[in-house]
């Protein structure tokens, strides 16, 4: 995703949104880099900002980013966890909406891939997709 941002920032508006921890330490699904980082469940929102600085700085991110609510209106509205990609054309389409979680991850970074390489030769946001 950052290479992506990277690439095509000129061109388009990326936003990272953390959301509640998907894997934290004190969970029944942690994983090494939470517990080796002692990552808890946050109990506040100022937990939360200083988890997603700390990723943001371990991880090199440097797209912008922005930071879930306790009430996590971001991740209901979107079902977004643990994670999900979309693409928002200026129109207020969609031309990307991944599937949940890890599954789905990839494939929509593939799709959002194409989708702005074929924008940034053309200067044409691409068509949306047949859905019928």
């Amino acid at each position: 995703m950052e290479q992506m941002y990277k690439t095509y920032k000129d061109i388009a508006e990326f936003r990272l949104v953390y959301i509640t921890e998907a894997h934290a330490a004190d969970s029944n699904r942690s994983v090494d880099y939470a517990r080796e980082k002692g990552i808890n469940q946050h109990k506040n929102y100022g937990e939360r900002c200083t988890t997603a600085e700390m990723l943001m700085k371990d991880k090199s991110l440097t797209m912008p980013t922005l930071i879930d609510g306790m009430d996590n209106a971001v991740n209901k509205a979107y079902s977004a966890h643990p994670d999900r990609v979309f693409l928002v054309r200026t129109d207020g389409h969609l031309a990307v909406a991944a599937a949940r979680g890890p599954s789905g991850f990839k494939p929509a970074l593939e799709q959002t891939e194409e989708w702005l390489a074929e924008f940034k030769k053309s200067g044409e946001e691409p068509a949306l997709p047949d859905l019928e």
